[in-house]
């Protein structure tokens, strides 16, 4: 009797899923027009199939490549904090089991980034780049709420899942209040797992969430101030985030 108990009254989050677009059926005007104008999340389905960073970035090819590139080791889901600084071939070799990422606030003389990306394309320009990420991480790690400006994350390899909500505060102030909670109820030291299990359903009673999961190639349109919490599915993901201005 106690399973089917269980079944009938497990929480489930109430949560929308994100739109999602395959990429060959997306242009820059229907784009523009109908997710960053608006600031509405999108998940594009293989919208990175045929850029560089498919064919080369694998590990053995960023270790004999770009080894000496600098990166932090994390060890929980709030990465901006990390202090531990090595480079790519230090933490693929010696840090297994850490998560990496990198931040490089001059992205036009990184020779690492730009081979990485495709130019031109339909979601930004070379001119409206202001930031980047590469990352690496392992299941079950991830990223706890946190906001920035609009950002593309482009996928290479794995699996995450995604919720995101409004935290404009002045269009959710409701939003806006949750991100604030969250940054002081989940300090570094703290993980995304454990906001997936504890916070997500009560969460999604206060607010409208989207959710979406995104794989290899796909690439997720994250709007600036949108809260999002993303954790790992697969063993490993590995990909950039580009941060463009508005």
């Amino acid at each position: 009797m106690g399973f089917f108990k269980n079944i009938f009254t497990s929480k489930v989050p109430s949560t929308t899923k994100i739109d999602e677009i395959d990429y060959s059926k997306i242009d820059k005007n229907f784009f523009r027009s109908n997710y960053f104008s608006p600031r509405v999340p999108l998940l594009i389905k293989g919208g990175a199939n045929g850029w560089p960073m498919i064919k080369n970035w694998t590990k053995d090819y960023i270790i004999d490549k770009y080894g000496e590139y600098k990166c932090t080791v994390i060890s929980d889901s709030r990465p901006a904090h990390s202090k531990l600084k090595t480079n790519l071939a230090d933490y693929f070799i010696n840090h297994k089991g850490k998560s990496t990422l990198t931040l490089d606030f001059d992205p036009m003389k990184s020779v690492f980034f730009l081979k990485g990306l495709k130019f031109p394309n339909i979601y930004f320009s070379k001119k409206e780049i202001h930031r980047f990420f590469f990352y690496h991480s392992i299941k079950e790690a991830g990223t706890l709420p946190h906001v920035h400006r609009d950002a593309f994350n482009i996928l290479r390899k794995g699996k995450k899942r995604w919720i995101m909500h409004d935290a404009n505060q002045n269009i959710s102030s409701v939003g806006f209040k949750l991100l604030k909670e969250a940054y002081v109820k989940y300090p570094p030291g703290t993980h995304a797992k454990d906001w997936f299990k504890k916070e997500l359903n009560r969460v999604s009673k206060k607010v409208e969430l989207f959710e979406c999961y995104q794989t290899d190639m796909d690439i997720v349109y994250v709007p600036e101030n949108y809260c999002h919490t993303v954790i790992n599915i697969s063993d490993e993901v590995l990909g950039i985030v580009v941060e463009t201005l508005r």
